[in-house]
């Protein structure tokens, strides 16, 4: 008659030995891979899971947190150089998945950096840009893309507050020239300002090339209905021209004949 056997007196056999001395479980000490990745830190269930740092082969390291064998949580990453035998931080923040996601610190090749959100990688949500030629952005991001509403302030200090399309500006928007004291306003489409009113700023004659002479005083016939109407065809795409005639602000008379 079969009987069960106390566990505890039967002998292990070796490939079960080998499979709980082979078992990755809590914490351990340098586990390489068949790819030559070396990792070091916490598992469960023969998983990354917790805290660790893994070395990849191509020179890139990883530190911080893992879930189910992939990135997750807070983590950096950077990039091994060989000249100086140090590292350079490529991202420091939220990890989903193994992607960046969520709040983070961006660094690129060329010096320029980036503070803001992410979605699975790709730059999404608020965010801020500087780049290496001293321009800076601060607005919103779409796919990796500028898109939304932001403010750009280019090399040479103008800057550019409104709406962007797939990185360029497109919808309402105000174009300050700051370096010769004008401010533009109106509406662009991909990139090309399609219809704009301009006016002198209060500080035109500080500004490092101002303008020779000021804009003069003009009016529209019916400004709140023509500018409408040309900010409607210019959000259609339709790139036409203004054609408004303008009427100078008429001056008041100040000889004898006209005070009697």
């Amino acid at each position: 008659m079969p009987f069960l056997k106390d566990r505890s007196k039967v002998k292990q056999s070796r490939s079960e030995r080998l499979d709980i001395e082979t078992s990755r479980q809590g914490l351990r000490h340098k586990i390489f891979n068949t790819l030559g990745d070396m990792y070091v830190g916490e598992w469960d269930y023969n998983k990354k899971q917790g805290k660790g740092a893994l070395l990849a082969r191509f020179g890139k390291l990883y530190e911080g947190d893992f879930y189910k064998g992939r990135r997750e949580g807070f983590g950096v990453l950077s990039t091994f150089v060989p000249e100086s035998r140090t590292f350079t931080l490529d991202y420091r923040g939220e990890w989903r998945g193994g992607h960046m996601h969520g709040r983070g610190l961006r660094t690129y090749p060329n010096g320029s950096f980036y503070i803001g959100n992410f979605r699975w990688s790709k730059r999404n949500g608020q965010g801020q840009l500087w780049n290496t030629d001293c321009s800076f952005y601060d607005g919103n991001w779409l796919h990796d893309k500028i898109h939304g509403e932001g403010m750009f302030i280019f090399q040479n200090g103008n800057r550019y507050e409104g709406y962007w399309e797939n990185g360029l500006k497109h919808g309402k928007g105000r174009y300050f020239h700051m370096d010769s004291g004008q401010m533009q306003e109106g509406v662009w489409y991909e990139d090309m300002c399609v219809y704009s009113t301009i006016i002198d700023m209060p500080y035109r004659q500080s500004c490092i090339l101002p303008t020779k002479y000021p804009i003069n005083e003009v009016e529209l016939e019916d400004p709140e209905n023509m500018c409408q109407k040309q900010e409607e065809l210019a959000l259609e795409g339709i790139g036409n021209e203004c054609s408004f005639i303008l009427v100078e602000t008429p001056k008041p008379d100040t000889s004898e004949e006209s005070l009697l």
